[in-house]
């Protein structure tokens, strides 16, 4: 399973739990209005992340607070998820 999948299982995990059956998570869906999501859950998730793909982008890169959707929680895992070319080679 690819870090980008890893972001959308753990989700879709959690959304289960707390909503109910869901098949499938659309970039453009809410996670508090349309998910049910509510913070402690998005701390969950993030922890939980953090502990499969060792790192936290909202410790210095993502402010939680612009993380709306779906959408917005792949996007901020994007460094992680799609490592810009050249990064950690030396200069």
């Amino acid at each position: 399973m690819n870090k980008r999948d890893t972001v959308k299982a753990t989700l879709l995990e959690i959304v289960n739990e707390v909503a109910g059956p869901v098949e499938q998570l659309d970039e453009d869906q809410l996670l508090v209005d349309q998910l049910g999501l509510e913070s402690l859950h998005l701390a969950r998730l993030v922890a939980v992340l953090e502990l499969e793909l060792d790192t936290d982008p909202f410790s210095a890169d993502v402010p939680i607070t612009s993380v709306r959707t779906v959408g917005d929680l792949l996007q901020a895992y994007d460094p992680v998820v799609l490592p810009r070319l050249g990064a950690g080679e030396p200069s």
